[in-house]
């Protein structure tokens, strides 16, 4: 059981003429999620930093740039920020709506 109060992600999606949904997400399963991705990606880093790159120009540009750029330090500074923005309660991160879709993303 939980002592201390849990911050949600709450999601709601709803197309016109249906029935809307909306689930909870606690934010430490995100926190966990995208700590185990840093994890991850950096792995990949170290298994792509052993292959050599080919002979062929095209894929030669684009392993080079998978290379160059950090993939693991990227996701832990969007980990960093949602880590940030988590801590104010009630914030409306996403609020979009077209013509048929309505998509809101909330911490509560």
């Amino acid at each position: 059981m939980w002592n201390k109060s849990a911050r949600l992600l709450m999601v709601r999606v709803k197309v016109k003429k249906r029935r809307g949904f909306s689930f909870l997400v606690p934010i430490w399963v995100i926190d966990e999620f995208m700590e185990a991705l840093t994890n991850l990606a950096w792995v990949g880093e170290k298994v792509i930093g052993c292959v050599p790159l080919p002979r062929d120009e095209n894929v030669r540009k684009n392993l080079s740039w998978v290379k160059s750029i950090p993939l693991s330090g990227v996701i832990a500074s969007t980990h960093r920020i949602i880590k940030d923005i988590s801590q104010h309660k009630g914030l409306d991160l996403v609020d979009v709506e077209t013509k048929e879709v309505q998509v809101k993303i909330r911490i509560k």
